[in-house]
């Protein structure tokens, strides 16, 4: 395969900045990059699920513009998500075979000859998966190995695996990774997508970093080390960036929350921490490492199996997101569009529905109430908009953000927690965001900063603590670069 120049831009981001890149036939090659660096929108264009702003593709030597996955796939190109793609309630062998069944000569589907090609390719790869078995009872192992299984049986030349090990044991990785070696012995490539440095190493043929939309460099894997990489991915340290953002707590007095070993199977493992008045606490880590459970245990969305939840010197146990609220903490989800927002209201309904009571009465909705209350939300907030009876969906992408804080600000809470609050948002939108968590820190809002990119955490943090399968596996202070966390987030488990 071979990308040149390609580029995709989204309203106020440029995702991918004309990239090239050039993969062999049995060649192993990684992408890396933070969240953010483009790696998703590249598979995507890949594929066909977004179309190019410009640039070209070349798929066995000839030009191609996939209009969607499926034509991708027909044409010898597979992806494996880290979510499985499969048909839960079909069989292993119905799923591997959909789409190229083998029928006799009287249009009968012929099992037989179906069940030998399974017996000769899983006996080729070494593995055995129960063919029988409904797709929806097998462990998530064994759903990657039913993926690649379908892309080798319909006579794929490319696959590509957005961490794939995700959810692995140690000993299913070390599986992966041997069909792994198979496929390229095969002259199959493979476009292997991880966080995980160690796993490059192990078996990846040549690398490729992006950050922020570019390609920063393609290099063979003998030619560098782990810090080399962690260098390229985050550029230089920002330990000195965005002074003019963070301000930091002069006191550190006041506990407000205690979190004492929480528990939720099989994500959050007993973790416990302190919270002071007026301090931002960012919360760092990879995909799948605990963050977003942990907020929802925090916001009483989930419910805790063990552990104990503190505010004020006072234990509580939240029953749902209405009882964190009316103890004073309050959550800005991560999937704004899903969660926060009801995209076909009103802005103004928006911002006043979590906190509906203080603009009724009698049980009558006070719309003049409600509009006066957005009107100084949009002023505080800075929120760019036609007026406070535009459709919320009209919004750029930053300022529905905005909007989604401003709705949790009326409740006037004491914790706010932040998931993810930047994505999907332009650089000067995401500014405008730190601004706002660091102004209501000084007002003594605690604030729990959670996000994939350690850029951001790093900017507007107190203190971060990094979390690793559901623990806390270290934690900093303001102050330390972007690589030293970094280099914690990716080493070796």
């Amino acid at each position: 395969m071979k990308i040149v120049k390609l580029k995709k831009a989204f309203p106020g981001v440029i995702a991918l900045n004309e990239i090239d890149l050039e993969i062999n036939k049995g060649e192993v090659h990684a992408l890396v990059g933070e969240n953010g660096a483009g790696k998703s929108t590249l598979i995507k264009l890949v594929v066909g699920a977004y179309k190019k702003d410009s640039g070209e593709i070349y798929f066995d030597n000839q030009k191609v513009e996939f209009t969607s996955p499926a034509q991708a796939f027909q044409s010898g190109l597979s992806v494996i998500y880290q979510e499985n793609s499969l048909i839960p309630q079909l069989t292993v062998i119905q799923n591997i075979f959909l789409g190229v069944e083998h029928f006799t000569s009287l249009g009968i589907l012929d099992e037989k000859k179906i069940y030998e090609q399974y017996l000769s390719i899983t006996k080729q790869l070494g593995f055995e998966l129960p063919p029988f078995e409904k797709v929806r009872n097998l462990g998530v192992a064994e759903q990657k190995l039913v993926e690649i299984l379908k892309a080798l049986i319909h006579k794929v030349k490319f696959i590509i695996m957005d961490e794939p090990t995700a959810s692995l044991s140690e000993n299913e990785v070390e599986h992966l990774f041997r069909i792994i070696s198979e496929l390229k012995s095969n002259k199959i490539s493979v476009l292997y997508i991880t966080h995980l440095l160690g796993e490059v190493f192990k078996i990846a043929d040549r690398i490729t970093v992006l950050r922020d939309g570019k390609k920063i460099n393609t290099v063979p894997i003998k030619d560098v080390n782990r810090e080399k990489v962690v260098t390229m991915m985050v550029g230089e340290s920002l330990k000195n960036a965005y002074t003019s953002v963070f301000t930091e707590v002069k006191k550190r007095e006041k506990v407000v929350l205690q979190v004492k070993n929480l528990k939720r199977k099989p994500r959050v493992n007993g973790i416990s921490f302190e919270l002071f008045a007026g301090e931002v606490l960012g919360i760092a880590g990879l995909r799948g490492a605990g963050k977003t459970e942990l907020s929802r245990l925090l916001f009483g969305a989930d419910r805790l199996e063990d552990g104990s939840i503190i505010i004020n010197n006072k234990p509580v146990r939240f029953r749902s997101p209405l009882d964190a609220v009316n103890h004073g903490v309050s959550l800005v989800p991560e999937d704004r569009k899903k969660d926060a927002l009801i995209l076909m209201l009103e802005l103004y309904k928006n911002i006043t529905l979590p906190t509906l009571e203080q603009f009724t009465s009698k049980g009558v909705i006070l719309s003049g109430k409600e509009i006066a209350a957005t009107r100084r939300a949009i002023e505080k907030l800075d929120i760019k908009t036609s007026g406070v009876k535009q459709i919320t969906r009209y919004l750029s992408g930053g300022n529905q953000q905005k909007v989604a804080i401003s709705k949790w600000l009326q409740a006037n809470p004491i914790v706010l927690i932040m998931d993810e609050p930047t994505q999907g948002i332009d650089v000067k939108a995401k500014l405008e965001i730190y601004n706002i968590v660091r102004k209501l820190a000084e007002t003594g809002v605690c604030i729990i900063f959670i996000s994939s990119e350690v850029s951001e955490v790093v900017k507007v943090s107190d203190r971060i603590i990094v979390l690793s399968q559901g623990k806390i596996s270290a934690e900093f202070k303001h102050g330390v670069s972007q690589e030293e966390i970094m280099r914690t987030i990716l080493k070796e488990e």
